[in-house]
């Protein structure tokens, strides 16, 4: 199964665009991009998705997946959350969208119960060690959590297709 995964990490939305605005040119290209490298992923034969169901480029990509299964009947979308009250703090906006993906899900791992301080790195190993390929949308900032998954995608030999910003 790991053979035919991908998952995805990138950065929070106002990390990308400050000010953050959803249809900005910006932010579109970004999502022509991330839509572009799920359809190669799927023309190699890839047919799971894993998503870590944060703010951005997570639930972006995992709507973009959503979409697809209309054309793609083998896809499978599965939402890996840190922990239950992940989205419990964002704008209502993320929530709604959260929620909507969660329903959609194929499938919902849940890595804690409780917040933790290792929920998310916990969550951002399980992307990685399953799944055969990593899509990034990322800066090239040494710290965070989307420096951190793909410093850990690259150590355990994980394809990384990256979309720098």
């Amino acid at each position: 199964m790991r053979e035919q995964t991908v998952s995805f990490t990138g950065h929070r939305p106002e990390k990308i665009v400050s000010p953050f605005v959803e249809n900005s040119e910006e932010v579109n290209a970004i999502k022509l991009e991330l839509h572009n490298a799920i359809l190669r992923a799927v023309d190699d034969g890839y047919t799971t998705f894993l998503s870590g169901m944060a703010m951005g480029v997570d639930i972006w990509a995992g709507e973009i997946v959503l979409g697809l299964k209309r054309q793609f009947k083998n896809l499978r979308f599965v939402a890996v959350v840190p922990f239950p009250q992940q989205a419990n703090t964002w704008p209502q906006e993320w929530r709604i969208r959260y929620r909507n993906l969660l329903e959609k899900s194929d499938d919902v791992v849940m890595i804690s119960q409780t917040y933790n301080t290792d929920s998310f790195f916990e969550r951002n190993r399980y992307l990685i060690d399953h799944s055969s390929r990593l899509i990034a949308v990322y800066n090239q900032e040494k710290k965070g959590g989307t420096a951190y998954t793909v410093r850990y995608a690259r150590q355990q030999e994980v394809a990384i297709d990256l979309i720098a910003i």
